[in-house]
């Protein structure tokens, strides 16, 4: 009784008495320098005055990594979070920042620095609904709603309303520009200190023209990127503008891009290591993941060439393949002819061996039919697929050792047998190298313009390993990537966020792109943390999709 007394308390005070906000004076002369160039869009040099984050899609474990992990790398002027959550995230946000705080009066600050915010719409994609830009006159946050985005219901007036009351961050004009399309969300919105950079995605004839004057005010500050070749495509998946702590501002920041070229090098400089690891999670959970796009989706080719190559046919023709159709794919590659002899797996490493257990334990003991009504959204797909793995099981199409030999050869593909692919597919190649040349072309395009706004600086660039499938259009003279057709392989890198001098950034899932993820922002002199977030990297969004951070800056000429 007494516990839940103290608890009850704590809820209350945090509630009651947010103050984090009041840490952040944007006129101290250690805040650097609003931009000059007319555009009123901060990088994330810029430091954080509050965030919001949502257990929508992710849960409570999502908002609690995230909020511990940005308070662990901002713990003195930690921001102010407004959390769109249910009583039970609540609960265990407050119990998670107690038990990692360093001491108790640390984890009362901390705790004090959380707003609930009271809403029925805790939409997951806080990066898309609106966007945040800066007072001019006094450094703080305005947030401005994406007109038509629609999806969120009340959550931007709800957040509104709240960072209001506890941070007097205000509410701007709508970005508004015609009908809503996907390039007008947040996501597709980025800067470099006073450059203002606004994705091509699903924008059209002077489309882009017009949002980007809404947007970025100054004409002159706008930077297009090439985010049309995504399925969902927003600047935040292949770009991100990091710290560079070793210089002052206004040349205190560095530039990442998504590099598909690095990928393929990695995979062939690593080709015994494991393209997958969910070592993290249990054999069941790692049996979903492996058949959720995107995963499932190198599942399908694996199967194909794998299949063609047993054959003593030659892969390649993706074009002719795709023309067959899903059924006959089917008919051809999955049903048991092929999937029960053709995938051996050869590596043997603890992981490997840890599903190979599963496996055999699933086939002795079978599966139990779980209860329908789970209030947990993963737990709930866990439950799905062990139905219809019961299902399978009654049918006679699990019955052997080689029950679900399909995903888990996928899961225990290694670094070569991916690189194979794509040497084996050439659209898979090609449209992986027509990606690599248009961001490439941004990134110079990118540098002359930041040159031209900031000639004392010279900004470090470094390349994120990340690959991604998708269609080549044959029709154009050159051959091209096919607008809208892509899907990041792994958890996007450039989708993080930066805290003072931490990249928090999505689990890479692929150990040899995590280790030159380390090394690469270690050498820019900054930190790294991750966070799981498979739950959004399926839905075709990453961290900085489901986040937002509010950042503000000095006024010209204010210092006190």
């Amino acid at each position: 009784m007494m516990l839940l007394l103290h608890l009850l308390l704590t809820v209350t005070f945090a509630q009651t008495n947010s103050n984090s906000c009041n840490q952040h004076n944007p006129m101290s002369p250690d805040v650097p320098a609003c931009p000059t160039t007319g555009s009123k869009l901060l990088s994330e040099n810029y430091p954080i005055m509050a965030a919001t984050v949502s257990d929508d899609a992710g849960g409570s474990r999502y908002v609690k990594e995230y909020v511990t992990k940005v308070l662990k790398a901002q713990p003195t002027k930690s921001p102010q979070f407004f959390l769109h959550v249910t009583d039970d995230t609540w609960n265990e946000v407050v119990r998670e920042i107690r038990k990692q705080a360093p001491d108790e009066a640390t984890a009362k600050r901390w705790i004090a620095g959380l707003s609930r915010v009271q809403t029925r719409h805790r939409w997951n994609w806080q990066q898309d609904y609106f966007e945040s830009f800066f007072d001019s006159k006094t450094g703080r946050p305005v947030l401005r709603e994406v007109q038509g985005y629609g999806r969120h219901g009340n959550a931007f007036k709800d957040l509104t309303k709240a960072s209001g009351a506890d941070c007097s961050i205000k509410a701007g004009k709508e970005l508004s520009n015609d009908y809503y399309k996907s390039g007008h969300s947040g996501g597709n919105i980025e800067a470099v200190n006073g450059l203002c950079l606004v994705g091509s995605d699903h924008f059209e004839g002077d489309e882009w023209d017009k949002y980007a004057k809404v947007t970025c005010e100054n004409p002159a500050a706008a930077v297009k990127t090439p985010s049309d070749f995504l399925g969902v495509g927003h600047t935040d998946e292949f770009f991100k503008t990091l710290k560079d702590p070793s210089q002052k501002a206004p040349c205190d920041f560095s530039l990442a891009f998504a590099s598909p070229k690095k990928g393929l090098e990695l995979l062939k400089k690593n080709p015994q290591g494991r393209a997958f690891d969910f070592s993290n999670v249990s054999p069941e959970e790692v049996m979903v993941r492996m058949r959720q796009a995107p995963y499932s989706r190198i599942c399908m080719e694996y199967a194909y060439t794998k299949a063609l190559k047993n054959r003593g046919i030659k892969p390649g023709n993706s074009k002719e393949k795709r023309m067959r159709g899903v059924s006959q794919f089917l008919l051809d590659i999955i049903l048991p002819p092929v999937s029960a002899g053709s995938f051996i797996a050869t590596k043997k490493d603890a992981e490997s061996l840890r599903m190979e257990e599963y496996i055999a334990t699933l086939n002795e003991e079978g599966v139990s039919d779980p209860p329908l009504d789970s209030g947990d959204r993963r737990q709930a797909r866990i439950d799905r697929m062990n139905r219809e793995r019961a299902l399978l099981r009654q049918a006679g199409m699990i019955k052997t050792e080689n029950a679900g030999p399909l995903l888990k050869d996928c899961y225990n593909m290694t670094n070569k047998d991916l690189a194979d692919m794509f040497e084996d597919d050439f659209e898979m190649k090609e449209f992986n190298e027509s990606v690599e040349k248009a961001t490439q072309k941004f990134k110079a395009e990118l540098l002359a313009k930041a040159k031209k706004a900031y000639p004392q600086c010279n900004p470090k660039t470094v390349d994120l390993p990340d690959l991604f499938l998708g269609d080549m259009n044959y029709d154009v003279e050159p051959p091209t990537y096919a607008v809208g057709s892509a899907d990041s392989i792994f958890p996007n890198p450039t989708n993080g966020e930066i805290v003072e001098n931490t990249f928090i950034l999505p689990e890479p899932v692929n150990p040899a792109f995590k280790a030159d993820i380390d090394k690469s922002i270690k050498d820019l002199g900054l930190n790294t943390d991750y966070i799981d977030t498979h739950f959004a990297h399926t839905l075709n969004g990453n961290l900085h999709c489901s986040s937002h951070a509010m950042r503000y800056c000095r006024p010209q000429g204010g210092q006190k």
